[in-house]
């Protein structure tokens, strides 16, 4: 059975919503935590948390997990934090849910997955030969799911779990720019994750650490992100790589122009600030255009969901 993690992310302090401190192990680097109960809340999350209907192709691994064990993502999900030591093959991620009777493990059983224990809580194992590891699904407690790499890890995320004396060390970033509820957290001590996986080579060689969010307020969907580079010089040339980044989008016409504006950019020392907002209800407008310039597309050249037949 796959499984895909994403592994992009941050750490964070003291936050308003599902998001918890606590959900990390002490020696976490990187994390990324989506709040789908904020999301639901907001313009632009609601519009894209909606998107994903009957009326577009779902995957079909997802759609047929969905209708077996009786789970809707958009009804149920209330946040989803993936983080990780930077280590290769190893990441973890929490998911917490207000889905009653789900039957995920009767699911997972009929896919192959072998039931264990571990610490006392009640696992699901799957072998991945691609990847080398073991896929272990852990419920810890009623509306939460933990998926990670080995048992070893689902071991001391269920250790961590809602425990304060368990603190994770989180880069000065985050929270710097993480607000007031944000919908989307992201960051990483991008060094430590160097050390840890010395396959990533000269992966961001310039970058020690960051943090990203995203929130929406008074119906303005804004992005902060700040990162510290290597030296102030790495962080001029960031700068000047956004702005012109900005300068090209915006000789494209005047819509594009529009959604620059507000884009900006500042440095100090080594680090470096970007901001950028925009009304929800454009981005809402902007979300509707690309969904019909996407059906007129499938219409096109996929012709129907081979899922839904629509």
């Amino acid at each position: 059975m796959k499984f895909t993690l994403g592994l992009f992310i941050l750490p964070l302090a003291l936050l308003a919503g599902p998001f918890r401190s606590t959900d990390l192990t002490a020696d976490a680097k990187w994390f990324v935590h989506v709040d789908y109960d904020a999301a639901r809340n907001s313009v632009v999350g609601n519009k894209v948390l909606g998107i994903a209907d009957d009326r577009t192709c779902p995957v079909p691994a997802i759609k047929a997990f969905a209708e077996a064990v009786g789970f809707d993502g958009r009804r149920d999900l209330l946040s989803f934090t993936a983080y990780g030591t930077g280590a290769e093959r190893q990441a973890v991620a929490i998911i917490r849910h207000r889905g009653n009777n789900l039957k995920i493990g009767e699911y997972l059983k009929s896919k192959g997955a072998e039931p264990d224990v571990v610490d006392g809580v009640p696992i699901l194992g799957f072998t991945c030969e691609q990847t080398q590891c073991r896929l272990t699904v852990a419920f810890p407690s009623a509306g939460v799911v933990v998926l990670a790499m080995s048992t070893a890890d689902v071991s001391k995320t269920c250790a961590a779990l809602d425990n304060a004396a368990v603190v994770a060390s989180i880069p000065q970033e985050v929270s710097e720019v993480a607000g007031v509820a944000p919908l989307f957290l992201m960051g990483a001590d991008v060094q430590a994750c160097r050390v840890a996986n010395p396959r990533a080579g000269r992966m961001a060689a310039q970058l020690n650490s960051m943090g990203i969010a995203a929130a929406e307020a008074n119906g303005v969907l804004s992005l902060n992100a700040k990162m510290t580079m290597a030296d102030p010089a790495a962080a001029q040339a960031a700068v000047q790589m956004v702005e012109g980044a900005k300068a090209f989008m915006s000789a494209r016409g005047e819509n594009f122009a529009t959604w620059m504006e507000s884009l900006s950019t500042t440095t100090s020392g080594s680090a470096m600030a970007l901001s950028w907002s925009a009304q929800s209800s454009a981005l809402v407008v902007e979300i509707d255009k690309a969904r019909e310039r996407m059906q007129e597309w499938k219409k096109n050249h996929a012709g129907s969901c081979p899922v839904t037949g629509k």
